[in-house]
């Protein structure tokens, strides 16, 4: 089954704000829906990887895709992250998905155990056949799931169903690869990064949109970039992209995705318990949220100048 949907601008990813014991915030998701929603981005994609999906049992990944359409469908294009280890397990999320209203399932290789790229292919044709009612958006993420090669992504082209792919493979020359092969063969299919840091040469490159976590904490800064592109001011718009790669770093240094809760937090968006004091000390945290807040206010002042 063909679908007209094609994902393109800056889709923010939800992240989930926890209270003791695993136990999800709604009132802290809530506020953070708001803020997504208040901003300019084209989507919001929870139950992603920043989003902690792994750490949520089936039905906590559900209730948090019933609480993102509550509140933004509508208003926002919705894709929901439908990753999981089985066939079944997928098209469970898929289907509730669908029920929904989302516009798309996003959906990364069968993780924990590595697999050959030909059961890959037949994970993801037994998926699309068994989810044709809604586009599907392809997840290369290497670095926590079978790679998703090249040749695969090729043959998953002739899929109607699936409509595009974010890459979070962090290699623009796979990128590079990915739009050429998408020119030849399927132009109106969307190639994405899901990457922050290269998210001007990704554009530059051809991608026509992205899935990051930035988008959700810096909507300002991502928008702008997204503005000043289509102006076709590259050079001002790979200046904002370089004004947050300190603070990318910074909340790098952190367990992922600790630190983009804590950047998160200081834009007042609560996420509730950092499990990361213990393991820096408190002296070695504080000196850490300091600068994460000066790298933060930095990022905001050139944005505000910018735009």
């Amino acid at each position: 089954m063909s679908h007209d949907f094609r994902p393109s601008g800056p889709y923010g990813v939800l992240l989930t704000p926890f209270l003791e014991k695993g136990r999800i915030d709604e009132e802290g998701l809530e506020k953070e829906l708001d803020f997504m929603l208040a901003s300019d981005i084209a989507g919001i994609f929870p139950c992603a990887t920043t989003g902690e999906f792994i750490s949520l049992s089936p039905e906590d990944n559900l209730w948090v895709m019933e609480k993102a359409a509550a509140m933004a469908k509508g208003r926002k294009r919705l894709v929901a992250g439908v990753c999981a280890a089985s066939v079944p397990g997928v098209v469970r999320y898929a289907k509730r998905a669908y029920e929904l209203g989302y516009d798309a399932i996003v959906l990364c290789p069968p993780y924990y155990i590595t697999m050959p790229q030909s059961e890959i292919l037949e994970f993801y044709l037994q998926v699309a056949k068994e989810t044709a009612y809604i586009p599907m958006v392809l997840y290369h993420i290497p670095m926590f799931t079978s790679e998703l090669s090249l040749d695969v992504f090729q043959r998953l082209l002739s899929v109607p169903s699936i409509v595009g792919l974010k890459d979070s493979g962090q290699n623009m020359k796979r990128i590079a690869h990915e739009v050429d092969i998408c020119r030849r063969e399927r132009p109106d299919f969307s190639i994405l990064t899901g990457t922050d840091d290269m998210l001007v040469p990704s554009l530059v490159g051809g991608c026509v949109g992205s899935m990051t976590a930035f988008s959700a904490i810096l909507p300002e800064a991502n928008c702008l970039i997204y503005r000043l592109m289509a102006e076709g001011k590259v050079s001002q718009a790979m200046e904002v992209n370089q004004s947050y790669l300190k603070l990318l770093r910074l909340a790098d240094s952190l367990t992922f995705p600790a630190g983009y809760k804590r950047i998160f937090a200081e834009r007042g968006i609560p996420m509730g318990n950092q499990q990361v004091v213990s393991i820096l000390g408190q002296d070695a945290y504080r000196d850490l949220e300091k600068e994460i807040r000066l790298e933060l206010l930095k990022v905001l002042a050139l944005t505000e100048l910018k735009g």
